[in-house]
């Protein structure tokens, strides 16, 4: 058996790959924190809005309308609702009446060339 050469990484390769590994591993942790941060903003956020939500739900209904609100309301529905009232709707003009063409069985019959 001859061949003396390596029989795997060198020291010094070793070195290079635990170093990278290394590096690697840090920039996972500082972006799972930063992903956590993120989570901890969002939920918070959630949060509130779930509370404000809750809270509204929970709170007494608006007073009635007064008296003098649906003295209006009748005018306005009745302009609305009235024949002819509100914005004529756009209608195109009548098409003229379609010109006459001639059947597909005439036109091949045109077309038609005796040998």
């Amino acid at each position: 058996m001859c061949g003396g050469g390596p029989k795997g990484p060198s020291e010094e390769d070793k070195k290079k790959a635990d170093e990278k590994h290394e590096e690697n591993i840090a920039l996972q942790k500082e972006q799972m924190e930063e992903q956590k941060k993120q989570f901890e903003i969002t939920r918070a956020d959630n949060q509130a809005r779930y509370d404000e939500q809750r809270r509204q739900a929970q709170a007494a209904p608006p007073p009635p309308p007064e008296k003098t609100a649906g003295v209006a309301a009748p005018a306005l529905d009745s302009k609305r609702w009235a024949k002819g009232g509100g914005k004529k709707q756009y209608t195109n003009p009548p098409d003229k009446a379609p010109t006459p063409t001639k059947s597909s069985a005439h036109a091949a019959k045109s077309l038609y060339i005796p040998t």
